[in-house]
């Protein structure tokens, strides 16, 4: 064997002083290792024999079973076990006040979603009767007719379903508010829910039953006498107006429209568009109405905001006006007495007008200030 590093050769493996048999061997004239180790990249089950792939079965469908099986998922889960200090607490039930807020945000979103709809379809059907004035003069393309009548049909299967989930979270934030009024005046309601329930279905008497119990929860969440009668505010009146328009209109459209002639189904378009904008101004008087009488039955305490300083009054404005006022008072001590009683005026009064600035600029905070000194 030669050395790579030195070129010498190196003695044989009986000679003496060679190495024995599986050592490491150095080079006898330059310690250069001779042989080195040699590194093999191998893959991870290169030297295990790999299994034969099995051909994947086609799907047969869902398991079959020769009889009813006997086992089953579980399907509920034990209570779990007291510790030492005892079982857990069963949750405080939530506050009716808090039931009646929660549904009154959820009626609120619907009644938006309600809102948008109806103005679409108010949009859609003045869209489809403006194709129906210009069809008259001349013959119209495919692809308005088709975009007006996707929209159209999109419309009317999605506004009847947005305005029947109003409908019944309405009644449900009627009969929260009902109870809630009921318990803070200490008296009973002049109609059962289900009349309400009833009066509101009707086609006559959901003109004045809805509106009347509205009033009727108003004016006991207004603490007003319980032998007063009942008068409608702005509101109320608002959504009652509203309420009742939609209704007429809505009913006028589906009635000209079972009419077969060119003229009826005009109309129909046109008195469809009327009662789409008569439903989004009901279900905006619906969102106006529900925050004003759910601020009476449960009002809820909002933050004051963040305290803000407004101004700050320069420290040698009173101690100038105090050193005036004392010099023109008298010499000696009166002047040192008149020189501090002029500085803790003018503290004062610039304090003052800090606190008056922050009272006109307060907005939603409610004119709270920072005190500064």
């Amino acid at each position: 064997m030669i050395c790579p590093r030195c070129g010498r050769p190196q003695p044989p493996p009986d000679s003496p002083g060679a190495p024995r048999a599986g050592a490491t061997r150095y080079c006898v004239h330059c310690g250069r290792v001779l042989a080195g180790v040699r590194w093999v990249a191998l893959p991870p089950d290169a030297l295990r024999p790999r299994e034969p792939r099995r051909a994947r079965r086609p799907y047969a469908g869902p398991p079959r079973y020769a009889a009813t099986p006997r086992w089953s998922l579980r399907t509920w889960m034990p209570a779990p076990e007291p510790g030492p200090e005892g079982a857990l607490p069963a949750p405080p039930p939530r506050a009716p006040e808090e039931v009646l807020r929660r549904t009154a945000e959820l009626l609120v979103r619907v009644a938006t979603v309600t809102l948008a709809l109806a103005g679409l379809g108010a949009l859609a059907e003045a869209w489809r009767y403006g194709l129906l004035v210009a069809s008259r003069s001349a013959a119209l393309s495919s692809g308005p007719l088709a975009v007006s009548d996707a929209l159209v049909t999109l419309v009317g299967l999605l506004a009847p379903v947005a305005a029947l989930a109003t409908g019944a979270l309405f009644l449900r934030w009627l009969h929260l508010g009902r109870e809630v009024a009921a318990a803070y005046s200490g008296t009973r309601p002049a109609r059962r829910m289900w009349a309400v329930v009833v009066g509101s279905v009707l086609p006559s008497p959901n003109l004045t039953v809805p509106g009347a119990a509205l009033t009727e929860l108003e004016h006991t969440a207004s603490a007003l006498p319980a032998d007063a009668r009942p008068w409608p505010s702005v509101p109320v009146l608002r959504w009652w107006v509203a309420w009742d328009a939609s209704v007429v209109l809505g009913l006028a459209a589906v009635l000209r429209g079972l009419g077969e002639s060119t003229q009826a189904l005009a109309d129909s378009v046109l008195l469809h568009a009327i009662a789409d904008v008569a439903a989004a101004l009901a279900a905006w008087a619906t969102v106006r109405v529900v925050a004003h009488l759910t601020e009476l039955l449960a009002p809820e305490l909002r933050p004051a905001g963040r305290e803000a300083v407004v101004g700050v009054a320069p420290a040698d404005a009173g101690a100038d006006s105090g050193a005036d006022s004392g010099a023109d008072s008298g010499t000696g001590s009166g002047a040192d007495s008149g020189a501090e009683s002029g500085a803790d005026s003018g503290v004062e009064a610039s304090g003052a007008a800090a606190e008056d600035r922050v009272a006109a600029g307060g907005g939603r905070s409610g004119g709270v200030g920072t005190e500064v000194g």
